[in-house]
Parts: C-alpha cells; sequence; structure tokens
C-alpha cells in the first residue's frame, strides 16, 4: 500500500512537484474562511494511482503545495470523498477514504482513512478515522 505525501510525483507523462503551477487538472476549492488566499485540491488519475494536488491561488495561478499519492488498489470497493464532518461539525479541509455503498444514503459513515488538507501549514496530514463521523454522498438522490 503506498499512501505517502511527497514532493515530486509522476503521473503518465505529467510531472508534478511543489511550486509548480496547475494547468488543468479536476478539482474544488476549499471553502475561504478566514484565509486571505484560496486553496483547492485537484486530482490527477493514472492506472495505478490517484494524486490529490494541494494547492494555492497566486496571482491567478493555481501552485502546487503538496502531493498525497493513494494507490489504486486502496480505492477497490472504496473512494475518496470531502465534506466530512466531525463532531465539531463540518470541516471543509477533511478528505476521507470512505467504504462505498450500493445504499442512496446521505452521507458515508465507514470511514477507512481521512486526511486534513491543512491550510495553515500547507500539507496534508493523516488525520485519525475515528474523528471524522461522516461525509457527504454526492450522488445522493440521483
Amino acid at each position: 500500500m503506498i499512501i505517502f505525501s511527497s514532493s515530486y510525483s509522476q503521473q503518465n507523462d505529467t510531472k508534478y512537484w511543489i511550486g509548480k503551477e496547475i494547468k488543468s487538472e479536476s478539482g474544488f476549492l476549499l471553502q475561504k474562511e478566514n484565509f486571505d488566499t484560496d486553496f483547492g485540491i485537484a486530482f490527477s488519475y493514472s492506472d495505478t494511482k490517484t494524486l490529490l494536488l494541494f494547492f494555492k491561488i497566486e496571482n491567478t495561478k493555481k501552485i502546487i503545495i503538496d502531493i498525497l499519492e493513494i494507490d489504486k488498489k486502496e480505492l477497490q470497493g472504496n473512494k475518496l470523498t470531502e465534506y466530512c464532518q466531525t463532531i465539531k461539525g463540518a470541516d471543509a479541509e477533511i478528505i476521507a477514504l470512505v467504504k462505498e455503498t450500493d445504499n442512496n444514503s446521505e452521507f458515508y459513515t465507514k470511514i477507512k482513512k481521512a486526511w486534513r488538507a491543512n491550510r495553515k501549514i500547507g500539507k496534508f496530514e493523516k488525520i485519525a478515522k475515528r474523528k471524522v463521523k461522516k461525509c457527504s454522498n454526492e450522488n445522493y438522490g440521483n
């Protein structure tokens, strides 16, 4: 199982490193909250791994500040999701690997692993899965 944060990674023919600008990957922006800078997470996929690219926006450019690699084997029967909640409520910085379910429930509750895109330190950090209570199912109701 390969799950780590790094400063350099290669996906297919694309190389990523901290400080590189992201041109056209899918992803989302984190809620601004009390930060002056916009932050987000972009995704890049290959046959063997998924990369989560933690970025901040500087002068309209998305600049990578950390990289999290997840082995595709970890995704079998599971999925990555955001919009998770802790006992304190919704937390925009949390991304979780959850057990995929066949039912159309509003939330995923079987958390396998979780990370925080910590904007204060500019890094992904692993957090205890027991701290995450549930994550929204973006397909709920479809």
